[in-house]
């Protein structure tokens, strides 16, 4: 079992599903419990920075649209939802002194050569000014996180723009499993504890193995690929478990991507 303290500079991603499920309300407790775990990751002397989902969600909370929005009405929800997430963040590291910085971004800014100079920048000056940076897809003006993925590609390209060493990705569910049935009951016998290579097995597992988000686990799978290709190592485990972060290297529930 791996532990993550042999890590030194780690990007964690959110989903929306674990910050807010589907009322549209921010889930406290889960946030409260993720935040004390990054502040025990800071006072380690970690290097941290949050990919963060949730602004689409949390803006249905006021704006009411259809069911399923379509793609201008998710840019707006968005644009209402990003302050009521940087409202939330805000308000539980205020508990441990953590100033946050926002940065939004789009997945070709990471790509752009211009750009992802600029977001690198941004992102070095912020650690080391002690300031967290919190990264959302901008939504508003981007299109292709809103149709697939729910930042799963972007916090895998953000860990390699920075040369991250660790990403963790905190879902609704433990891991990555053999099959459908024991994604429901979290069965870990057919848990898979750690994959070195992407391959096509594993892609067929992931096309069945997801009940959340937009991306699910295929898009999950897709950002360990962009890991492993960049010495980065990923790991899938559940946002709502207690301590989700402290507890990784505790509980047997969790799916590690390291290349040997």
């Amino acid at each position: 079992m791996r532990n993550i303290n042999s890590f030194n500079r780690i990007v964690i991603k959110i989903g929306s599903a674990v910050l807010a499920g589907t009322s549209g309300r921010v889930n406290d407790g889960i946030l409260a419990s993720i935040s004390e775990d990054i502040a025990w990751l800071l006072k380690n002397n970690k290097e941290v920075l949050i990919v963060s989902s949730g602004a689409i969600a949390l803006g249905r909370k006021q704006i009411k649209f259809s069911e399923k929005p379509s793609l201008a009405e998710s840019q707006a929800l968005a644009a209402h939802g990003q302050i009521e997430l940087m409202s939330a963040w805000k308000k539980h590291f205020k508990k441990f002194s953590i100033p946050i910085g926002q940065i939004l971004l789009t997945p070709r800014d990471t790509e752009l050569k211009i750009s992802s100079k600029n977001a690198k920048q941004t992102v070095s000056k912020l650690l080391a000014a002690g300031c967290l940076p919190i990264i959302n897809e901008n939504d508003s003006t981007a299109t292709d996180e809103i149709r697939f993925g729910d930042n799963d590609l972007l916090a895998a390209k953000v860990a390699k723009l920075i040369g991250a060493d660790l990403l963790i990705v905190l879902s609704t569910v433990d891991g990555l499993f053999s099959s459908k049935e024991d994604v429901e009951t979290s069965k870990l016998s057919s848990m898979i504890r750690e994959v070195n290579k992407i391959t096509p097995k594993i892609k067929k597992m992931a096309g069945h193995a997801s009940r959340m988000g937009k991306g699910g686990m295929i898009s999950k799978i897709d950002a360990a690929e962009i890991c492993l290709k960049n010495k980065c190592a990923m790991v899938i485990t559940s946002g709502k478990n207690k301590k989700p972060i402290r507890g990784i290297g505790k509980r047997a529930k969790a799916t590690w991507f390291v290349k040997k």
